[in-house]
């Protein structure tokens, strides 16, 4: 009866303790952005927490955690093959429940959040004016329209100090050559509608200092798809922008969330749950400070997660669906049914014959009707197709500027060690990072034929891999294409937690992942700047997935440490 209930225990504990974590976030998030500031825009005092509960304090517990968790898996896998299994499994799955509930709650920084606010009101105020006025905004005339709507309220001498960018280049302007054709942003707005905007616009503005708020506008603009406007724009015209209205908006997030874990608690089990938890929770490039607290930005990650999971549970149909839908909110996550579409080809090569399997065409099928849905409703959301037009030329100035905190295959190949950006930033220019930009173009434009040719022969592997695996490992793997052939800034990395997921047959891969998020910290505190820290963690990231591609490979699936005898995955 004791050993009855403490397994009961056990497995209910992780998605007991992640939903607890997620219903605090749900419960802090309507006090975002609530208090006043002063007549000019000043932001409340807040204190930054220090010690433990401060920034380094809980970027070293996100180590800890996420080597905890490494050695926990390492010292089980080492258990298993000396044919110890049993021993202090109760003791150590305790500890793996642990370690994933605080994995979990290190996303959300153990509730300190942004440090201490939940609210992140830069990108809340792109999501939310993006969204809600997109037929009049576009992709190219939110921070126009912004100083435009300022210069009317605001005294005209702060307004016209304001460099912005320029979306259409993504170069930085100075104000006044913007406020020489005001007429450029207010024709687009009926008489109501421009007063809306500019209500909502002051409501931002008096929520942040001054100096943020110009930083705002130096930003890159609103880069949702269509299709994600459909709900975004949706929920954001509700009413007037208000602290109750974004409070309750910020709760989608943390529900989808709490529902993408109850999925892969109930497709892959809590073991591996909790591993791909404190990845999710503790890796260094996607923390909760660059989207968390705004508004439906983990609705791809939740899709994506998602679908990987009815796959694994036997629903093509339905996993196509959301991987499908996942592809129409960020784009990227398209790779995700390029796995399977490469197992598919191999398949069929091996076969000699064009016939897909009942997997892949029910997923197919799937992936059709979400765009059948999904590409008329953006076109009533915004306007007409031709926002599609529009996202892809935005995309296109977004692709060619280089960032920061890029990350992936091509960051790597574009790295150029005396051009970084602690040699080459120049704060005397307009963009001091422009020269930095320049070098780094300069450096892919000459390993452009070696970049293509390493993702045709990574997608190469990737189909050999997955040929006699079940689908949702195809699906797995194609989520390493991502970091391979595209390149995207940290915080949409998140989505390599899918690697936990092949601990259900590979179960080196449980503690790898948890390495892996271990190593990106202790790269970021060897290396001090950001372009520097991300091209290195890029290294580790796609050695780690050449290596998860060649462990499919060549290693026959087994049982995940701890789980049932017998419950072996391998080819369906």
């Amino acid at each position: 009866m004791w050993r009855k209930l403490s397994i009961a225990h056990l497995v209910l504990g992780p998605g007991l303790g992640l939903g607890l974590g997620l219903a605090l976030g749900l419960g802090l998030a309507g006090a975002a952005l609530a208090a006043s500031s002063d007549p000019h825009g000043g932001d409340p005092v807040t204190v930054i927490p220090r010690g433990l509960l401060g920034p380094r304090g809980i970027g070293g517990l996100k180590a800890a955690v996420a080597t905890a968790g490494a050695v926990l898996l390492g010292l089980g896998l080492v258990l298993e093959r000396r044919g110890r299994g049993r021993a202090w499994r109760r003791t150590r799955d305790g500890a793996l429940a642990v370690l994933g509930v605080v994995g979990a709650a290190c996303w959300w920084n153990l509730f300190q959040f942004n440090f201490p606010d939940h609210a992140h009101p830069s990108d809340s105020f792109h999501y939310y004016l993006g969204a809600k006025y997109f037929p009049e905004l576009g992709y190219t005339r939110l921070y126009r329209c912004v100083l435009v709507a300022d210069a009317e309220t605001d005294a005209p001498d702060w307004v016209l100090e304001r460099r912005i960018r320029d979306l259409e280049s993504n170069e930085l302007v100075p104000a006044e050559a913007v406020l020489g054709e005001p007429e450029r942003c207010t024709r687009h707005f009926g008489a109501e509608r421009w007063k809306a905007f500019r209500r909502d616009t002051r409501w931002f503005r008096n929520h942040v200092a001054a100096r943020r708020w110009v930083r705002f506008q130096q930003d890159h603009g609103y880069n949702a798809t269509p299709a994600w406007g459909i709900l975004g724009r949706a929920v954001a015209s509700t009413g007037p922008v208000s602290a109750a209205q974004l409070g309750w908006i910020r709760l989608l997030d943390p529900a989808l969330l709490l529902a993408m874990w109850g999925a892969v608690i109930w497709a892959f089990g809590w073991r591996v749950a909790c591993a791909a938890a404190i990845y999710w929770g503790t890796n260094y490039p996607a923390p909760f400070g660059w989207t968390g607290g705004s508004i439906l930005r983990q609705d791809w990650l939740a899709a994506t997660i998602v679908g990987i999971c009815l796959l694994r549970r036997g629903a093509p149909a339905a996993s196509g669906a959301l991987v499908g839908l996942a592809a129409f909110l960020r784009i990227f996550p398209g790779l995700v049914a390029v796995g399977v579409g490469l197992q598919a080809l191999a398949q069929m090569a091996v076969a000699r014959r064009v016939s897909l399997a009942r997997a892949p065409r029910r997923f197919v099928v799937g992936g059709l009707a979400a765009a059948a849905l999904v590409v008329p409703l953006s076109a009533l959301s915004s306007g007409g197709l031709d926002a599609w037009t529009g996202f892809a030329e935005n995309s296109r100035v977004h692709l060619a500027t280089p960032l920061a905190n890029h990350l992936g295959l091509r960051t790597v190949l574009s790295h150029d060690p005396e051009q970084r950006s602690a040699v080459a930033r120049d704060p005397s220019l307009d963009d001091p990072m422009a020269r930095w930009k320049q070098a780094r173009r300069d450096t892919f434009e000459g390993r452009a034929l070696l970049f293509w040719t390493l993702v045709a022969g990574f997608a190469a592997l990737v189909a050999r891999a997955t040929l006699r695996r079940e689908p949702w490992v195809a699906a797995v793997l194609g989520v390493a294409l991502i970091p391979i052939a595209t390149e995207l800034t940290g915080y949409y990395h998140a989505v390599l937690l899918a690697f936990a997921l092949l601990a259900r047959g590979w179960p080196l891969m449980g503690a790898l992942t948890c390495a892996f998020s271990a190593l990106g910290w202790l790269i970021g505190d060897r290396w001090h700047w950001t372009d520097e820290i991300h091209v290195w963690i890029s290294v580790l990231t796609v050695g780690f997935c050449v290596f998860a591609v060649l462990l499919v490979t060549h290693r026959e699936p087994e049982a995940e440490p701890g789980a049932p005898e017998g419950a072996r995955t391998g080819c369906s």
